[in-house]
């Protein structure tokens, strides 16, 4: 679970310094919607997706395992007396 969730912190840090990019796979072409700010070009939409789809990844693979722990199927699992 450790692994999941530094995992998930990084994707996470990552997309926090891309916010420009992220805003450019997200903007839109109606008034009041999202834009990218000024500044170059760093991140490939490619990138943005696979950072976001790894960070999503990692938060749920915790929530399973926790959930699976939470309900006892984890002892019966490893052979352990509850």
């Amino acid at each position: 679970m450790a692994l999941f969730a530094v995992v998930s912190l990084v994707a996470g840090i990552w997309l926090l310094l891309h916010l420009r990019d992220v805003a450019r796979v997200f903007r839109g072409d109606r008034p009041g919607e999202m834009v990218r700010g000024p500044g170059r070009r760093r991140a490939t939409p490619a990138a943005v997706w696979t950072a976001l789809l790894i960070f999503n990844a990692g938060w749920i693979a915790c929530i399973i395992i926790w959930v699976f722990v939470l309900s006892g199927e984890a002892n019966m699992a490893v052979n352990a007396k509850g």
